[in-house]
């Protein structure tokens, strides 16, 4: 919920606001008689409101009866503003226009270091390692949370434990059948009945197996999940939410210094490590794109904490953020016996489309709707390959052809070409 500048402004523009604003989201265009705060820049530092000699800044649930059509003024500045390059001019006037600024990440938001990721303490990440031919039975979401706490596939991966767990069944369920079959019979153990057993074991088990894998046959799905096997879906409903409530005793978390800014993520009480990176996050900012040998490796990091807000509370929202809707479009990609275009474009749109968010999306710097980045490829690329996980989504572009002639390992998983 950003702030307002009301009547008082008007035809006196004292740039004090300006000169404080730690995000310089205060502006003005020429022929205008007041400033304006951009509400999606704004933070809510509220470092603005002091300042004004004329005391025009109000919060915008806060503007007085008379003065709310600014708030419907303040809005409709910014559909047509588009921000310039400002210089300092010699008399040092704010808001000199220099020329049009670019569109593009600063080379500071990529160097940003990583936070380290959360991981099982040492007694129970050995226990899951051994464990994994048994927990690959166990549900999708259990796998995948289990996953997320481990926080290391070689600790556990939910594509691993349950390919594991597959394959013990095509012996365990012909097994079961077979004596199942033979029980009670005493004229031999190799009947036609056991065979029958050992048989229909075989094939259920590699039914079984086919369907727990069907998200790894289907390439518009960008996340597989790996079901459970039959008789794992009711430990899954015990497991699950024991999983969940013992997390503090199973994970560990490396310690990192908090800091304090405006807008900083507050998770059940505690200060979120990484709150300046998460602000960038939900703007797009955390992006990296490496160039390889025959392929360009581009990396995405979605937002994965709700900001702690005025609005968060009024509308209740979660601790997590949901996951955005994305959509990846390849520009002028090659076509064996065509004219190659100099250089095609890689273009990422996000969107946020969770209900819960839809009353304050666009509304306040904090809920963004979403964000677009838009990445130049040089070559000849044919097509792409998409892969989201754990909040980042990681783009494969072959410099030349198309991304199957590469032999990537891992193997990502297909994303559909657009555009």
């Amino acid at each position: 919920m950003a702030y307002i500048i009301c009547e008082p402004c008007v035809d006196v523009m004292d740039t004090a606001c300006v000169d404080v604003c730690p995000v310089d989201c205060i502006h003005t265009t020429e022929g205008e008689n007041q400033l304006y705060i951009n509400p999606d820049e704004c933070i809510d530092c509220a470092a603005c409101e002091p300042a004004c000699p004329v005391d025009a800044i109000s919060m915008e649930s806060d503007v007085p009866a008379e003065w709310q059509p600014f708030i419907e003024i303040n809005r409709k500045f910014f559909e047509t503003f588009v921000k310039p390059e400002t210089s300092e001019s010699a008399d040092g006037e704010a808001g000199t226009t220099g020329r049009g600024k670019e569109q593009g990440i600063p080379e500071e938001y990529a160097q940003i270091p990583e936070v380290p990721d959360s991981r099982l303490r040492a007694p129970y990440s050995l226990l899951t390692m051994l464990m994994q031919p048994i927990l690959g039975a166990f549900s999708a979401k259990f796998k995948a949370r289990l996953e997320e706490m481990a926080g290391n596939p070689r600790v556990f991966s939910a594509a691993v434990s349950t390919g594991i767990n597959s394959l013990i069944n095509i012996t365990l369920y012909p097994l079961v059948l077979f004596f199942i079959g033979i029980r009670g019979q005493s004229d031999g153990i190799f009947t036609s009945q056991g065979n029958l057993m050992i048989f229909l074991g075989l094939i259920i088990a590699i039914t079984e197996g086919v369907y727990r894998f069907k998200d790894e046959f289907n390439s518009t799905v960008e996340q597989p999940r790996y079901g459970a096997a039959f008789y794992g879906w009711f430990p899954s409903l015990i497991a699950t939410p024991l999983l969940i409530g013992l997390r503090s005793a199973l994970v560990v978390t490396p310690k990192e210094e908090r800091i304090t800014n405006p807008g900083s993520v507050d998770t059940g009480g505690t200060l979120y490590a990484d709150d300046v990176r998460e602000r960038y996050r939900r703007y797009g900012m955390i992006n990296r794109m490496t160039e390889m040998a025959n392929h360009y490796e581009v990396e995405i990091e979605f937002p994965r904490w709700v900001p702690s807000s005025i609005s968060k509370k009024e509308h209740d929202l979660p601790d997590l953020m949901p996951d955005y809707a994305y959509e990846v479009n390849l520009s002028s990609p090659y076509v064996p016996g065509e004219t190659s275009a100099p250089a095609s474009v890689l273009t990422v749109q996000t969107q946020l489309d969770d209900p819960r968010f839809a009353p304050i999306l666009g509304r306040a710097s904090s809920f963004p709707n979403g964000f677009t980045n838009t990445l130049p490829i040089s070559g000849q690329p044919e097509d792409f390959h998409a892969t989201y996980r754990n909040k980042v989504l990681t783009i494969i572009v072959a410099k030349n052809g198309s991304c199957e002639a590469l032999g990537l390992e891992p193997t990502v998983h297909y994303a559909k070409l657009k555009g």
